[in-house]
């Protein structure tokens, strides 16, 4: 397994006073700022694309992301997955663990990969040394296993306050959160599972042909593989829908979703 290996605190720092525009790069700083229609410095919540709903699953990979992939692929759909390095599963470029092959899996398959740290930490209550090393090390671990690293993150807890904002903007990173929560984390049970699936008929039942939603849930719980996962794709396609990245939903192309290596 290869260990990240973190920036001394002084480069840190050093990095994080630079000036930065979308054309400048330095041996010290984040590549340039790539998707200039997808706004930096503040938290996007909604879709700007009419008539998609961007699926997000946060905290894997874990050992039901490959259940999620399998039900996306057989609707045709894409979704964002914001993995984390050391939360639900461990060592995620290890390659004696299934994730390498999960996190190759996703993006063979179209979907998109974003951030939400290397241990889920809470990005308002940290410090800037500490958000930029959490940063590095899941991007290095990425890197290391697909080759590139994303401009997208979730802030774990949905908060990125204070000083976090500005961080993540020199770092080159769109701040995603969402307007619909199904909270599948806390009804994780065959009998309770039907409250996230409500939550989620209720929000997006209620849109019309132009709306949008972004929506939040979680691949690391099981009923949210075998059940959430299909209702929320049936539903979709039943209101006629597509089932989109969140970089699509926000009509960004592609190539701006990542730097390489």
């Amino acid at each position: 397994m290869h260990i990240p290996k973190l920036l001394p605190i002084g480069a840190l720092l050093a990095a994080r006073e630079q000036t930065q525009t979308p054309a400048q790069t330095s041996s010290s700083s984040p590549q340039p700022l790539l998707a200039r229609d997808v706004p930096y410095g503040v938290i996007i919540e909604h879709c700007t694309v009419p008539g998609v709903v961007a699926l997000t699953f946060d905290d894997g990979p874990f050992q039901y992301t490959s259940q999620v992939l399998d039900f996306l692929g057989q609707y045709g759909a894409k979704a964002t997955f914001f993995v984390n390095g050391d939360n639900w599963s461990h060592g995620i470029d290890d390659s004696s663990t299934p994730w390498p092959a999960t996190l190759k899996r996703m993006i063979s398959e179209g979907h998109q990969i974003g951030s939400h740290t290397w241990s889920h930490v809470d990005l308002t209550a940290a410090d800037s040394t500490t958000r930029y090393n959490q940063m590095q090390q899941l991007d290095v671990a990425l890197t290391n296993v697909i080759g590139k690293s994303p401009t997208y993150m979730r802030p774990p807890y949905a908060t990125c306050e204070g000083g976090c904002l500005a961080d993540m903007q020199q770092l080159g990173y769109h701040v995603i959160n969402f307007d619909v929560d199904t909270k599948d984390y806390l009804h994780d049970t065959p009998e309770d599972i039907s409250v996230a699936m409500d939550t989620f008929s209720a929000a997006v039942g209620s849109g019309g042909p132009s709306s949008s939603f972004l929506v939040l849930s979680h691949d690391v719980h099981e009923q949210t593989a075998l059940a959430l996962t299909p209702y929320m794709l049936d539903k979709i396609y039943a209101k006629g829908y597509r089932a989109v990245t969140v970089g699509e939903c926000l009509g960004d192309a592609p190539e701006n979703w990542y730097r390489s290596s």
